[in-house]
């Protein structure tokens, strides 16, 4: 069984978070918070490795990152915190499947209408499917 679980999900711009889904509300962290810290490990991981982060490891948690560069060049990170470190690859086939989309779905990100992006948290919720379910709450759909 899977145990890896998206516990949150979004899409950040220069630091601003222009989609987020909190799935579990004991988890919630603030908008803000969440995007600039993310923001700081990728500026902190190119200014002084030259280098990209994909994946962030804590002890209990996990935060895939991927860019995605849009029709006018401004770059959009698509960023998943998980419970697990199950699954790398799933998840990262995923966050580039949700980065397709957005690339997709909007040709610039325009700070002024961030309301323009609340459906895109449809399209994340479906791509990743059961993912957002603890493995417990997996198995309980299995025999309802």
């Amino acid at each position: 069984m899977i145990r890896l679980t998206v516990l949150e999900a979004g899409v950040m711009f220069s630091g601003i978070p222009i989609v987020k889904i909190n799935y579990y509300d004991d988890k919630a962290t603030d908008s803000l918070l969440t995007a600039g810290l993310l923001e700081a490990i990728q500026a902190f991981a190119v200014e002084i490795f030259d280098d990209e982060t994909e994946t962030f490891k804590m002890k209990r948690y996990s935060i895939f990152l991927h860019k995605n560069t849009l029709k006018n060049n401004q770059v959009v990170t698509v960023y998943s915190i998980c419970d697990s470190f199950d699954r790398l690859g799933t998840i990262k086939v995923l966050m580039q499947s949700i980065a397709n989309a957005f690339h997709e779905t909007f040709d610039n990100v325009n700070l002024g209408c961030l309301n323009e992006y609340e459906d895109f948290k449809d399209i994340i919720t479906k791509k990743l499917g059961d993912l957002i379910y603890r493995p417990e709450d997996r198995l309980r759909k299995v025999f309802l």
